[in-house]
């Protein structure tokens, strides 16, 4: 139901590190939110310590972090790799992300996961499909353009949040626990 995405940066040593974000991952919702309001090394390097996301906002305090905000340890840091080839690499099959943003070089480069079906492949194929990564393109590209200018009507973490407030009309409020929201404090989510 969500657009996952990674975001990555290319530390002063060459290394890259990556974490997840849960929801908007598009173009025009989280590649947007990062060119807009991530601008330079210092503060996209804050926004990847934080670990992985659930939804990026326009600053530290607006994204929600599922160590920080949902109390789960186990996604308190980025990934890193020795470069930007072993991030793609290890990346290979990843068909549940769909785009990955990189910060390099002062600037953010957005690459998009394509599908080869499996009609296209030998009849001995062992596979459903390949997934594969297009090379990373900077993201002030004319191509991007209008995706950048979108606007949408509901983005999927608004969706989200209103399927949460439905459903804790009808259950227990205290058993529900909405994507992109903040934890109360002492409770875990599974």
């Amino acid at each position: 139901m969500s657009t996952r995405s990674n975001i990555a940066i290319e530390t002063k040593d060459g290394k890259i590190k990556v974490v997840y974000c849960h929801s908007d991952g598009y173009i025009g919702g989280v590649g947007k939110t990062l060119v807009n309001n991530y601008k330079n090394y210092d503060d996209v390097e804050q926004l990847i310590n934080g670990g992985g996301i659930s939804s990026l906002g326009d600053n530290l305090l607006e994204t929600s972090y599922y160590c920080r905000d949902w109390g789960r340890e186990n996604e308190d840091k980025p990934i890193i790799y020795n470069n930007e080839f072993c991030m793609f690499w290890d990346m290979t099959g990843a068909t549940m992300i769909e785009y990955i943003y990189l910060f390099k070089n002062n600037d953010w480069f957005v690459s998009k996961s394509s599908y080869i079906n499996k009609k296209l492949l030998p009849k001995n194929a062992y596979d459903l499909g390949l997934c594969y990564w297009s090379k990373p393109e900077n993201l002030n590209l004319k191509k991007f353009k209008k995706e950048l200018s979108y606007e949408p009507k509901m983005t999927e973490k608004d969706m989200i949040g209103k399927i949460g407030s439905m459903l804790k009309k009808s259950f227990d409020a205290d058993n529900i626990q909405v994507q992109g929201g903040k934890l109360p404090s002492g409770k875990e989510v599974n």
